[in-house]
């Protein structure tokens, strides 16, 4: 009998290794949520992020953890963090208009009117953000972010969060 290279009889076991260490990773994710966050938004790349202190200043595209404000709960999980991408800084504008959200001069898709059958808030016109604050915008058309929100204080962001690993 000669040994074998490799297991032609269990052509599987490569896809159970991955589900395996993706199981760990989800359950160090949900064990240690000061440090991994699991994301399952279509916002932002579903994946595992590895959260961090909160820079100053941050910066456009940094992608922020904070809790879910009050005036959204209705839409969103109170316990489910909000993961958002920094798209307005101190002194940018931020507009509605026409149905869209443009911040800084770069659009971020249509504002809708309604979502899960109730009406969302949203800014109108548009306003510049002070200093303090940041708009978070994700370009993915359903996002509910800025666009129904305004601008969120700098001190309610909790993380930064760097993917480990991504899909979608």
């Amino acid at each position: 009998m000669t040994p074998r290279t490799s297991d032609h009889r269990h052509p599987h076991a490569g896809r159970a290794r991955r589900s395996l260490v993706l199981g760990v990773l989800v359950l160090a994710a949900v064990v240690s949520p000061r440090w991994l966050r699991i994301n399952v938004s279509p916002s932002v790349p579903l994946g595992l992020y590895r959260l961090a202190p909160v820079p100053a200043p941050l910066v456009r595209g940094t992608l922020v953890l904070l809790p879910v404000p009050p005036r959204v709960r209705a839409w969103h999980a109170a316990w489910v963090p909000v993961l958002k991408p920094v798209a307005g800084l101190p002194g940018e504008r931020g507009c509605h208009q026409d149905h869209h959200r443009f911040v800084h001069g770069v659009s971020y898709g249509p504002v809708l009117p309604a979502a899960q059958g109730k009406a969302l808030p949203h800014i109108e016109g548009c306003l510049v953000v002070q200093e303090g604050e940041v708009l978070l915008a994700s370009p993915v058309p359903r996002s509910f972010d800025a666009r129904d929100l305004g601008p969120g204080a700098v001190t309610a962001v909790t993380a930064t969060a760097h993917p480990l690993r991504t899909w979608r």
